[in-house]
Formats: structure tokens, sequence, C-alpha cells
């Protein structure tokens, strides 16, 4: 919540995007329904990641010295590309499969406008 009140006081304070437009309530209105709709969807890897600690099936560590800078610096770098091939083939798969675009992804393009307060459209 923070970051979305922080970023409109920047774009509306700054003129950086808007040069003195303004949504209307109705567009801003559709742009939360968006991203409430995406919630479930962002929620469920750190859900499963948490449930799959818990049960013990995979080992975490507290601090880098428990693993040592060389297998962190790894780890990490492998997480990274895990999650953007993740992110990449599921952005594909929104524009691919015709009910997941109409769903979801066909608003949120919608908004990748210049006129729209959505940073991640």
């Amino acid at each position: 919540f923070d970051c979305v009140v922080l970023h409109i006081f920047i774009i509306f304070s700054c003129n950086q995007y808007y040069a003195g437009r303004m949504p209307t309530k109705r567009v801003m209105l559709k742009q939360v329904w968006v991203s409430m709709k995406a919630l479930p969807l962002f929620t469920l890897l750190p859900a499963v990641a948490e449930y799959v600690i818990e049960k013990g099936c995979t080992k975490t560590f507290v601090r880098v010295e428990e693993v040592g800078w060389p297998m962190h610096i790894l780890y990490t770098t492998l997480y990274l590309f895990i999650a953007e091939f993740g992110l990449y083939w599921t952005h594909r798969l929104m524009h691919d499969v015709r009910p997941l675009y109409k769903c979801f992804h066909a608003t949120h393009h919608e908004f990748n406008k210049e006129d729209t307060i959505s940073p991640f459209a």
C-alpha cells in the first residue's frame, strides 16, 4: 500500500507521466480490480515455498556463513534465473491461452498506455 501511495505521489507531484491529466475514477478502480485478481497467483509461490520449508522438504540458510559466499551467489543466481524463466513463460501463456488472456491479461493491456497509474502494466 505504501508503495502505491508513494508511486501516485511521485507521478502526480512531478507531473512525470501525466502532464496534468488525471485518470478517471472508473479507470483507477478497474486497475485496482485487476491487481486484486492477480494477488492469489502472486501469493501462491511464497505460500508453496513456506509449506515446503515447514515440511522439511528443503534446507534453508539463515546466514550466508552457513553455506559460504560462492554457494550463496550460485543459489541466488539460480533462483533469479528460474524466477525470470517462470515469469516469462507465464506471460507467454497469458497471451497464448485464450481463456487466460480474456480473464486476466486483456485488462492488463488496457493499462499499459501512457495515461495509467499502474507501474506494472
